[in-house]
């Protein structure tokens, strides 16, 4: 594959990713880029496979919500949805975390201590922690 053909196929992907992760999540809350609502999917591509979802509500991390998210991988497989912890107010408080949704894993970069106790308990089927290499 060129390499022209090879940026064509991975804006491709990512456009395709991006409408289905927008679908996906509108189900469950609602997109505003300046952190009043709910998420917010990036609409940056930076020739990655990878879509980025900035979370500004707790209640996004929902293991139904990342069920979701993760079956919108499977057929995608070298693909994956980067769901970065951004709440208002919290980002000088609370150090970078998230979640790398892969369509074989979830690698679990959550620091739970900083969330209010309903969402300390959070976990994932198929999760993994998160190490300095992910």
């Amino acid at each position: 594959m060129t390499s022209k053909n090879a940026d064509e196929a991975q804006n491709t992907n990512w456009e395709l990713l991006l409408v289905r992760a927008r679908e996906a999540l509108r189900r469950f809350g609602k997109e505003d880029y300046l952190g009043h609502g709910d998420y917010l999917v990036v609409d940056d591509n930076y020739g990655l496979r990878r879509v980025t979802v900035e979370i500004h509500n707790l209640k996004m991390l929902d293991p139904d919500i990342v069920k979701a998210l993760r079956l919108l991988l499977s057929d995608l497989p070298d693909w994956e949805i980067v769901v970065a912890v951004d709440v208002p107010g919290k980002k000088a408080l609370w150090p970078v975390m998230g979640l790398t949704i892969r369509a074989h894993e979830i690698v679990d970069g959550l620091q739970r201590r900083y969330f209010p106790k309903q969402f300390q308990a959070i976990t994932y089927a198929g999760s993994r922690p998160g190490t300095g290499y992910d």
